[in-house]
């Protein structure tokens, strides 16, 4: 399965010239939502897998997500199939993205989504608010 990610940021590499003998570095301070694996999210990127073996649409999905903004237009994050948008993507389901404060939510996406059976490859789409998405799960949805 491969990774497609579209809209991220890579972060800037740690300097490769150890500071002068005798000064002293401050450690960077820890921030809200600064976790090992972090997916930003803003409307309009996506995380895709490439060839996931859906089944018989026994697949279930469980995204563990960090959002500190309160506004009133919630983040969405679409499952789709083949294409991220246009006319050959299919959603397949929606989870709504709730403002989690200083917390991180396990949200679960399960059930038998329509269109999803077989191979295909899977594209997670951010819509409205940015949320980041710390840990995705395939799960035996029975």
């Amino acid at each position: 399965m491969q990774l497609i990610v579209r809209g991220q940021t890579a972060p800037t590499p740690p300097s490769a010239t150890p500071p002068p003998a005798g000064t002293t570095v401050p450690a960077a301070p820890l921030k809200k939502g600064n976790f090992e694996t972090e997916f930003k999210m803003k409307s309009g990127s996506y995380l895709g897998f490439g060839q996931v073996n859906l089944g018989m649409g026994e697949i279930g999905f469980k995204v563990v997500v960090f959002c500190q903004n309160k506004e009133k237009k919630k983040g969405t994050l679409e499952f789709r199939i083949d294409r991220p948008k246009g006319k050959k993507s299919r959603r397949i389901g929606t989870l709504q993205i709730p403002y989690t404060g200083d917390t991180t939510y396990a949200l679960k996406l399960v059930g038998n989504p329509k269109y999803s059976n077989g191979i295909h490859d899977l594209y997670l789409v951010a819509k409205g608010n940015p949320f980041s998405i710390t840990s995705i799960t395939f799960v035996q949805d029975y």
